[in-house]
């Protein structure tokens, strides 16, 4: 029993080392590439970060988690084999661990690509339309009255005009 729970906690460790990265630097490099910018010449406006954004975060910090664990589960299906001295029954183990870890890492290829083409087709059509989702249009520029016109965003009149 001692001897699982010391294996596990080695693995979370070592989870945790290759995971912790990503909270580290996060947050230092925005500030230090605002400053090289600026230092630059080049103009350091930042917008606001989008839903669209942090659910890609997300999914790319999820995805990474299962590459770590596909992965471990490869290493330990191997030491299994390894570690097998000939033993039929642990050499099936190994093998059906190893199969399980591949049939896992295509399901969630795959439902990546799925998630990926169809959100992309979703963005495309609701962003590049004017219309958005179902809703009427959206009126862009202003309607400019009789005898006014569309000047630099505001409607003006026309010299000379007489109505």
């Amino acid at each position: 029993m001692l001897k699982i729970i010391k294996q596990v906690s080695i693995l979370v460790l070592l989870v945790l080392i290759l995971i912790f990265p990503y909270f580290v630097f996060g947050q230092t490099m925005k500030g230090g590439l605002e400053q090289l910018g600026g230092a630059s010449g080049y103009s350091t406006n930042v917008t606001e970060t989008t839903v669209s954004a942090i659910a890609g975060t997300a999914v790319s910090i999820f995805l990474s988690i299962l590459g770590i664990i596909f992965v471990a589960l490869m290493l330990y299906g191997g030491y299994l084999w390894m570690m097998a001295r000939g033993n039929e029954e642990q050499v099936t183990k190994a093998k059906e661990l190893i199969q399980a870890a591949i049939i896992g890492l295509i399901i969630i290829i795959a439902a990546y690509a799925i998630s990926f083409f169809i959100f992309d087709r979703i963005t495309r059509k609701t962003l590049t339309k004017p219309g958005g989702g179902g809703g009427g249009s959206v009126v862009t520029e202003p309607v400019c009255g009789e005898g006014q016109e569309l000047r630099g965003g505001d409607c003006q009149n026309i010299p000379g005009y007489d109505n």
